[in-house]
C-alpha cells in the first residue's frame, strides 16, 4: 500500500487547515463495489484512490495503524441480495469513501424505525484504531469540543457505522462519527494499549458489553451459559462474566475446550459430544440458568432456552430466535438482542457508543479480559476474511501495515510491555492446543504473512 500512502500524504499538505480536515485525502483501501449472494474474496478489491472526505460537524478523521477483522465484514456484502434479520436494501447510498450522508445530520423527526440501508460501493471494515488527523470542528465551536472531548493527535478506537459508503476501517484513513470514537487510555510505558489490541476490542468485547450489562443486566452470584464461548464476542463475555462475579457454563467445539477453560469459565461443554442442555442443568440442580448468552447460532436459541430457569433471560446476537411468543410468555423469558449497526444509526443510542468502547478499553486494560490477536498485513486482507468466513476461528485477526516504512506511534514502549507479559502468560499459552483455531497460520499457508501475538493476562 505504499504508493496509495504516499499519495494520501501528499494530499495531507495541500491547501486548507489540515486540524480542521478542510482537505479530501486520497488513499488505499478495500472496497466492495456490489452486493454479492455469498462471500467470495474475489469480490474485494484494493483500489488506491479511496475518496476521504473532510470530517462535517461531529465527524473526526482518523489515520487507521490497525484493523480488526469480524464476521460482519463477510457478511455485509450480502445485504443487499439476501433475506434476513437485517432489512437489506441496496439502493441509493453514495460512493464508496465519498462524504455520503452524515448520519450526525439524520434527523431525530424522520420516519420511525426507517429499515437500515446498505449502500454499495463501499469501503470495508467494522472497527479500528489510529489517531485523529483532523476534527469537524474548531476551537471556537465550544459546544461540540466539550461534548466530544477529542483533538488532533488523539490516539483512538472506534466503530464504523456499516450503513454508510465511507468511513470502513480497511484503509488509510477514515470518516469516523465522534460518537463512536473511545480515546485510547494514557499510560505509562509499562501499561499502554497499542493499536492492535485497541482495534480488537470495540466490536466482539463492545457486544458482550453490551449484552452482559445493558440487556441482561447480570448480577454477581447468578449463573450464565455462553453459547459459542471461542469467537471473539464469546471469549470476551466469557472472560466479563467471569470478572462480574458469575456462575459461567460455555459451550465451543472439541478443539477449543482447553482455551475456553483457560479463560476462566466454571465448566465448558463440547457441544460435538455433550448435550449442553442436559449439562446445564445438571449443574444447576435442575432449575436453569439465569441468564443465556447466544453467541453461536441464532437458530439453536430457541432449543438452548431449555436450560434457562423459569423467568430467565436471554440475549441473542447472531440474529432474530425463532421461538413462538407463547413459549415466552408461558416461562416468562426475558429477550434481548444487540445490534451495533442498530444503534449507531440512531440518535438515541449512537452517543452511548463512545462510552461502550471507553469503558472495554478501561478494562482490558484492568486486566478484566485478554486477548488472543493475529496480525496479517492490510494488503492480505482478502485471505484473512476468508479464514474468518469458514467460521471457528479463534480470537481475532487484526490487519497492520497500513502505512509501510511508518511505525505506528508508541511501538517501542509497546514491544517492552508486550515482552513481560508474554513470559507471564508463557506456559498456560504454551499448553493451548493447536488446531482452526489459529488463524494466522492459515492465512500463512495461503500466501499471507501471519504473526501471533498473544494480550495481557487476568489480572
Amino acid at each position: 500500500m505504499g504508493a496509495g500512502n504516499s499519495r494520501a500524504m501528499a494530499r495531507a499538505r495541500g491547501s486548507g487547515d489540515p486540524t480542521l480536515g478542510e482537505h479530501t485525502l486520497h488513499c488505499e483501501g478495500w472496497t466492495m463495489e456490489k452486493p454479492i449472494r455469498s462471500w467470495s474474496a474475489s469480490a474485494m478489491t484494493c483500489v488506491d484512490d479511496v475518496v476521504v472526505a473532510p470530517p462535517g460537524p461531529g465527524q473526526v478523521r482518523v489515520k487507521i495503524y490497525a484493523a480488526s477483522v469480524n464476521p460482519i465484514d463477510v457478511k455485509r456484502p450480502t445485504f443487499s441480495c439476501s433475506t434476513g434479520f437485517f432489512s437489506r436494501h441496496g439502493g441509493g447510498g453514495s460512493s464508496a469513501g465519498s462524504n455520503g450522508t452524515n448520519s450526525s445530520a439524520r434527523a431525530t423527526t424522520s420516519t420511525r424505525h426507517a429499515p437500515l440501508e446498505f449502500p454499495f460501493p463501499y469501503v470495508m471494515g467494522t472497527e479500528g484504531a489510529g489517531v485523529i488527523e483532523s476534527v469537524g470542528w474548531n476551537n471556537d465551536d465550544v459546544q461540540q469540543r466539550e461534548r466530544y472531548g477529542l483533538q488532533v493527535g488523539d490516539r483512538v478506537a472506534f466503530l464504523a457505522d456499516i450503513t454508510m459508503a465511507n468511513g470502513g476501517t480497511f484503509c488509510q484513513y477514515a470518516l469516523v462519527e465522534a460518537d463512536a470514537v473511545g480515546r485510547i487510555p494514557a499510560s505509562t510505558s509499562e501499561d499502554v494499549i497499542d493499536f492492535v489490541e485497541a482495534a480488537a476490542i470495540p466490536c466482539a468485547v463492545g457486544t458482550a458489553y453490551v449484552a452482559l450489562f445493558d440487556k441482561l443486566r447480570v448480577s454477581s452470584g447468578c449463573s450464565i451459559f455462553i453459547s459459542g464461548a471461542s469467537g471473539g464476542v464469546g471469549t470476551a463475555a466469557v472472560q466479563l462474566a467471569k470478572y462480574a462475579g458469575l456462575y459461567v457454563l460455555a459451550s465451543c467445539s472439541t478443539v477449543n475446550v482447553d482455551y475456553v477453560k483457560s479463560l476462566g469459565a466454571d465448566y465448558v461443554f463440547d457441544y460435538t459430544v455433550q448435550d449442553v442442555v442436559g449439562e446445564c442443568l445438571a449443574r444447576t440442580q435442575g432449575f436453569g440458568v439465569d441468564y443465556m448468552l447466544e453467541a453461536g447460532d441464532a437458530a439453536l436459541a430457541a432449543q438452548h432456552t431449555e436450560a434457562l430457569r423459569f423467568g430467565g433471560s436471554i440475549c441473542v446476537l447472531p440474529g432474530p430466535m425463532p421461538l413462538s411468543g407463547e413459549t415466552l410468555y408461558h416461562r416468562q423469558l426475558s429477550v434481548s438482542y444487540v445490534c451495533l449497526a442498530g444503534m449507531h444509526a440512531h440518535p438515541l443510542t449512537r452517543g452511548s457508543l463512545r462510552e461502550v468502547v471507553e469503558l472495554c478499553l478501561a478494562l482490558y486494560r484492568r486486566g478484566a479480559f485478554r486477548l488472543q490477536l493475529e496480525t496479517v498485513p492490510v494488503e492480505r486482507a482478502d485471505t484473512a476474511l476468508d479464514v474468518v468466513a469458514e467460521g471457528h476461528t479463534r480470537g481475532k485477526i487484526v490487519l497492520t501495515e497500513f502505512h509501510p516504512g511508518e511505525a505506528p506511534p508508541g511501538d517501542a514502549e509497546v514491544g517492552t510491555r508486550r515482552r513481560k507479559h508474554a513470559k507471564a502468560q508463557g506456559a498456560a499459552a504454551a499448553a493451548l492446543p493447536a488446531g482452526v483455531g489459529v488463524t494466522a497460520r492459515e492465512v500463512s499457508k495461503r500466501g499471507g504473512v501471519g504473526k501471533e501475538r498473544g494480550g495481557r493476562p487476568n489480572g
